[in-house]
């Protein structure tokens, strides 16, 4: 019984940013007139600090799907799974998310969804999960050698989680980017 609710409110979530993903797309493909196909893979080790929590650290692997040429900056639109761990009063709380991207040199919008889990009991035998959203925005300058500085709101989709005590994660973390990220393909 538990295991249907929890599949119904899964494919629902997925509904919801799947249609949200694709408008934006769409909206944004009328506005520019130009699409460059640039696949390109850039992985990204993060750090920061989760508000009534404590540290976080975890990965974020960016795939450039493709760039919309505008006058400046240049868009790229992107997909990345991310994979955050949360401390919390001696416990490791994991985030697993997938966000939709957009990304320019300057600045990094991200919505996804996600699951947050924690293994608890004895020898961490047993775990428990709650689904989420995911949303953030990063801010940098052109250079790659100044950090991107993140912030991020993973919302639980129920609302309270009980070994959470809030119906949020609120995190920020810095990370930097690769001077180049390793294109697969592109066109010109």
């Amino acid at each position: 019984m538990m295991f249907n609710l929890y599949k119904s409110v899964e494919k629902k979530m997925c509904k919801r940013v799947l249609i949200v993903s694709t408008v934006i797309l769409l909206s944004m493909q009328s506005a520019y007139s130009q699409l460059h196909t640039r696949v390109y893979l850039s992985p990204r080790l993060k750090i920061g600090w989760t508000f009534f929590s404590g540290f976080n650290y975890g990965l974020d692997f960016t795939i450039g799907l493709f760039r919309l040429k505008a006058k400046n900056p240049e868009i790229n639109v992107c997909i990345s799974p991310q994979y955050m761990m949360v401390n919390y009063k001696g416990n490791v709380h994991s985030i697993i998310s997938f966000n939709a991207v957009l990304e320019s040199d300057y600045y990094r919008l991200n919505l996804g969804i996600g699951k947050a889990v924690t293994k608890w009991g004895f020898h961490n035998r047993n775990s428990n999960n709650s689904l989420g959203y995911n949303i953030g925005v990063a801010l940098s300058t052109s250079s790659v050698h100044t950090p991107w500085i993140e912030g991020n709101v993973f919302a639980l989709s129920n609302g309270y989680w009980e070994f959470y005590g809030r119906p949020y994660y609120m995190m920020t973390s810095v990370f930097f980017r690769p001077a180049e990220p390793y294109v697969v393909y592109e066109t010109k």
